[in-house]
């Protein structure tokens, strides 16, 4: 016992002991370069730094503090005239200073008084109620519910999702609209409806079938898709009803054949909402590789938020031009276009632009759409299931209504009720009742106060006495919504009434967890924010400078990354392959866009890469290349920063305020890199400080452009001479070299331990929803002994999170 308290000690004298001379050095650094001109002899601006708060966990002075580093940072501080720091004292005193305001915040963020609440971020909104109804709602969709902020990526950190008048207002109307699907007025018709090719483009096609007897032509007309065109495919009013109602999911048919020039890319279908002129934003994407007389059919299902428009467009971006006088684009401008086969084009349409060249080959890529069929929205018999029992008959007993309402909160609220805590929604459903209204919508306002309180909309763990660990139920949601992102099932409900979450019950219900598809969600989740792929297409590439980018191009660069992690967890790979791997996850789109070859299947696969393909795990993915950069250029520096927070959990100091931008190259000046322009910049000593940290995780990747394309030279368009060769090497912080992106990696892979460790914080930071604290550490460092066990495999590692004791404290 005293050598487990000398042990406990001597961890809290080490920890302290660090702290203690991170706070001398800085304050060497205050004494030597500051407090001469802000201390007791001399203040100016009112400022004492001497007298500054180091309460860093209190926020006193931290806006102060953070003006300070700033100046520091750009080089105000000293000013002229006083004796100046050197790069490393400036490092250190910036890091260090930025690590204990940080730390404070991260204290502050991470603070929890007895009861702490955790609102459902949309994505975990729409999942519950599907979950606890088997309603479909879409919570992204304008009007419904405010977007989450975000932490470094991360939607889940319970101190930045608060709850502001517009929410209140905006969750009733989501309740009212998840219980009018759950239990409509009237049933809910499924209908089928089909449109053909003439019904599409030629409003019915009479005319124009008349137009073909007189060739003897027995061919159906057919739609003609292009690329920069749109076509209808789906309208609310087909269906015969308004109103939301037909909201829902629905299953389409289509028949579609593609024609693809030589040397041009695969003919890519996308249907989705029009977001502007010949712009559609994908919600099914397609690759279209059945032959003009080979049509194929296609089956999907995708839920819709009704009344909607959908449209089909064509994308690819190697429009092959053969079409004289550049006339191509106005092929589908006149409705007396007609279409049935390529081989009567020419006859149908004699003074109509030429769809192909003297020698028989497509001019570009288009899709011929023969008809589609349209079901829904449709019901399952598992949804429908969910929705039993909850309403009590006409005219049952209020006692009996009571017993329904108890049982519905139990599962919304996610814990045990009492009774007495439901009265005020019993009292709205007797006022209901007496108001003449029936029972089933007398209910749904007891429902509906059920499905706006707080007990639904957060997680609320922790009791009025302060606790250090969760109970059962708490346990329950908070492992739910790590792996599921939604409520418990009835098995963890179960659990949790049986006190049966602890010890091998609970690594049986994890690894049963792990196993359920609905883990798909997190698969889909995590690496989304971890990766913070939100900023993939934030700044749109130039078209004139990246002809090849395209929607579908940036579409299957995120998918790539998801279809990756997925790999990766379901074979339980190492996390090395993260870092570094000889295969990728790709779709004809990206194979094309890599150099790779074409593989036979048109939906994501395994694919073997070479050394020469210049690929291989997350960090030369073309999204993760895309996401830091601007739409022109490559930013080396922003690269560095991602990769030193997703990498290695580390977020660099913030740069200086109106810190000058990298200029155009002048006309009459050689042809220089970026590479070039940022050490030039950093020249300075304050900007040396924090470049010589984050601009060699971003340079080794130099031989990738603005969009993740590989490159031996940097396109620069202004300037003297020939474009100049990039330059991917460079020196780790520790003094290790490199001299390209594999070696880069391959200095990484050393680090392991030390990436294990980041990666645990962010799955922990997504698990917790809190910011981590020094308070974490020691939990930490258990969750990465034991994944280090089982030798840094994925699976093993979330596995190692969810039954740790960590996740098991409030």
């Amino acid at each position: 016992m005293r050598l487990c308290i000398l042990l406990v000690l001597l961890a809290f004298v080490s920890f302290c002991s660090a702290n203690v001379q991170a706070a001398e050095s800085f304050e060497v650094f205050l004494e030597k370069h500051c407090v001469r001109c802000h201390g007791p002899e001399l203040e100016e601006r009112d400022l004492r730094i001497d007298q500054l708060s180091r309460k860093w966990e209190s926020a006193e002075d931290s806006h102060l503090w953070g003006e300070i580093i700033e100046r520091i940072n750009s080089g105000e501080m000293p000013p002229e005239g006083e004796p100046q720091p050197t790069t490393d004292e400036i490092s250190v005193a910036v890091g260090e200073l930025d690590t204990l305001l940080r730390q404070g915040r991260a204290a502050r963020m991470a603070a929890r008084p007895p009861v702490s609440h955790y609102r459902l971020s949309r994505p975990e909104y729409q999942n519950t109620v599907y979950d606890l109804l088997g309603v479909r709602y879409d919570p992204t969709k304008p009007g419904e519910l405010n977007a989450d902020p975000r932490w470094h990526g991360f939607e889940r950190v319970g101190s930045l999702l608060s709850l502001s008048p517009s929410h209140v207002e905006r969750y009733y109307k989501a309740a009212e609209t998840v219980l009018s699907r759950a239990f409509p007025e009237q049933p809910i018709e499924t209908k089928t409806v089909r449109k053909t090719a003439a019904d599409i483009r030629y409003n019915g096609g009479k005319k124009q079938e008349e137009y073909l007897k007189r060739f003897g032509i027995q061919r159906p007309l057919r739609a003609l898709i292009f690329p920069g065109r749109e076509m209808q495919a789906f309208r609310s009013n087909w269906f015969g009803r308004q109103g939301p109602e037909q909201s829902g999911l629905y299953r389409a048919k289509m028949q579609v054949s593609g024609i693809r020039p030589p040397g041009g890319q695969t003919p890519h279908l996308r249907i989705g909402q029009r977001t502007g002129e010949s712009t559609v934003d994908g919600m099914i994407d397609l690759d279209i590789t059945a032959p003009e007389d080979e049509p194929q059919i296609i089956e999907f299902e995708i839920f819709l938020e009704t009344p909607i428009d959908l449209h089909f467009t064509v994308v690819v971006s190697d429009i092959i031009s053969r079409a004289k006088g550049g006339h191509h684009r106005n092929i589908l401008s006149s409705d007396s276009y007609i279409f049935t086969h390529t081989s009567e084009t020419a006859l149908l349409n004699p003074t109509g632009p030429k769809l192909f060249d003297e020698e028989g080959n497509g001019i570009f890529s288009f899709v011929l759409l023969d008809w589609i069929e349209w079901e829904g929205p449709i019901t399952s018999p598992d949804e429908l299931a969910k929705r039993k029992n909850i309403i009590p008959a006409q005219g049952a007993a209020v006692d009996h209504a009571a017993d329904a309402l108890q049982r519905f909160a139990e599962r919304a609220w996610r814990r045990p009720v009492e009774q007495a805590e439901l009265q005020p929604y019993l009292d709205a459903y007797r006022a209901e009742l007496e108001a003449g209204e029936q029972t089933e919508a007398a209910f749904q306002v007891a429902l509906q106060g059920v499905l706006t309180s707080r007990h639904f909309t957060y997680l609320v763990e922790g009791d009025i006495e302060p606790r250090e660990r969760l109970d059962d139920w708490e346990l329950a949601s908070r492992l739910s919504y790590f792996l599921w992102s939604s409520m418990p099932d009835e098995d963890l409900f179960a659990a949790a009434r049986a006190g049966q979450l602890t010890g091998d019950d609970l690594s049986a219900h994890v690894d049963r967890m792990l196993a359920d598809p609905k883990i798909e969600r997190f698969i889909a989740d995590f690496p989304r924010q971890w990766l913070q792929l939100h900023r993939l297409g934030m700044f749109p590439p130039d078209g004139q400078l990246y002809p090849e980018y395209d929607a579908w191009l940036e579409s299957s660069m995120s998918r790539e990354v998801t279809e990756y992690f997925r790999t990766v967890f379901n074979e339980n790979l190492p996390l090395d392959s993260f870092i570094e791997s000889d295969w990728t996850i790709a779709n004809r789109r990206l194979c094309e866009f890599y150099g790779l070859p074409e593989p036979d299947s048109v939906t994501f696969q395994r694919v073997q890469l070479r050394p020469e393909d210049h690929r291989g795990g997350l960090l030369t993915m073309a999204a993760i290349l895309g996401l830091t950069s601007d739409g022109t250029r490559q930013r080396p520096v922003h690269r560095g920063v991602w990769v030193s927070e997703a990498i290695f959990a580390k977020t660099p100091p913030p740069p200086p305020a109106n810190v000058e931008p990298i200029e155009p190259n002048p006309p009459d000046s050689p042809k220089a890199t970026i590479r070039q322009k940022i050490e030039a910049h950093a020249q300075n000593a304050s900007c040396a400080a924090c470049h010589r940290k984050i601009d060699p995780l971003g340079l080794a990747f130099e031989n990738f452009d603005a969009i993740g394309k590989w490159r031996t030279h940097e396109h620069v368009a202004q300037g003297t001479g020939g474009d100049p060769a990039v330059d991917p090497s460079g020196e780790m912080p520790d003094g290790r070299e490199f001299q390209n992106a594999n070696d880069f990696k391959t200095l990484l892979l050393d680090d392991r331990d030390q990436f294990l460790h980041a990666f645990v914080e962010h799955l922990c930071t997504y698990g917790l929803r809190r910011v981590l604290t020094v308070d974490d550490r020691d939990d930490i460092q258990a969750i990465v002994d034991e994944a280090k066990q089982k030798q840094y495999r994925l699976k093993d590692v979330v596995r190692a999170v969810a039954t740790s004791e960590l996740l098991q404290k409030r």
